[in-house]
């Protein structure tokens, strides 16, 4: 992975490489609100952390960042 270590931001293809998944898949799932993205359409990003909690835990991933959402 291409990333610079101190940022928690991933790009499309960088999070695709992070998760092992495709961009096609990556984006199949945003576009169904199925996981955390942040970010305008154009220019969404995803957040590491909750990339790794999204791979061990879904459904708790989705409630955090509605929670998240709800709070902003």
């Amino acid at each position: 992975l291409r990333t610079h270590p101190t940022t928690p931001w991933l790009t499309y293809a960088e999070a695709a490489g992070y998760t092992g998944w495709s961009v096609g898949y990556l984006q199949n799932l945003v576009s169904a609100g199925k996981i955390p993205v942040y970010g305008r359409p154009r220019s969404r990003r995803f957040r590491r952390d909750m990339l790794d909690l999204y791979l061990t835990n879904p459904d708790m991933a989705m409630r955090k960042f509605r929670a998240e959402k709800e709070r902003a």
